[in-house]
């Protein structure tokens, strides 16, 4: 049995790109859930990342599918939520150069339908923004539920209980979520200096894999 730290941030914001820096500085690797159809094909100034410098920013971490459009898939009839995931895994394997086939929902919202549609894709796993403050694997890949947001002022306690922890009957996994524009609000658990605390507490640990969402389901 092994432990595991992951990551999942969303949108893909222009604020991903000294979030990557700070990630790579540390060793920690990221799944990033990005919107297509929000992504310029090369405007370092707009506010999403560009097409163009994807590929590039996220090597060493994973992008994932978080739709076309952001909608509220559980709102979407069946054809109209397959058009919107089918298409982000279209533009962002092109965009990748690798199969695409993670996935968080927008607003952390579903139904039975989408999750079922999900699978008939092909999606592999799907996060939800339902915390746990737990370290458990999932048991259904596609309801892959965090451990925490990092601007959970338990956030290090739980660090600690997951550093303390011995897997015995199953793997643990320590899972975060967020988005890096909350990084930029400068408040006591939402800021640049937060996450680097973050990151430092959880990071170079010999007896901790850190992997992507991917990696993570993947494992063997």
């Amino acid at each position: 049995m092994k432990k595991y730290v992951t990551l999942s941030y969303d949108d893909g914001a222009k604020f991903d790109r000294p979030f990557v820096e700070m990630l790579n500085a540390y060793g920690i690797k990221c799944t990033f859930n990005l919107i297509s159809s929000s992504m310029p094909p090369s405007d370092r100034e707009a506010w999403y990342v560009s097409r163009e410098e994807a590929r590039e920013l996220y090597r060493g971490h994973e992008i994932a599918t978080h739709s076309l459009t952001h909608p509220h898939l559980e709102q979407l009839s069946k054809e109209d939520i397959e058009h919107e995931i089918r298409e982000d895994i279209k533009n962002l394997t092109e965009i990748a150069g690798y199969p695409v086939l993670g996935h968080a929902y927008p607003y952390g919202t579903y139904n039975e339908l989408v999750v079922d549609t999900l699978r008939e894709i092909g999606i592999r796993y799907a996060r939800t923004v339902k915390a746990t403050s737990a370290f458990d694997p999932p048991e259904e890949p596609l309801l892959f539920h965090p451990t925490t947001h990092h601007r959970n002022p338990e956030v290090f306690r739980l660090i600690d209980e997951f550093l303390a922890a011995e897997p015995k009957d199953h793997d643990l996994v320590f899972y975060l979520w967020g988005h890096s524009f909350e990084l930029d609000r400068g408040e006591e658990f939402n800021s640049w200096a937060h996450m680097e605390r973050v990151l430092k507490a959880l990071s170079g640990k010999p007896d901790v894999n850190y992997v992507t969402n991917m990696e993570f389901i993947e494992r063997r």
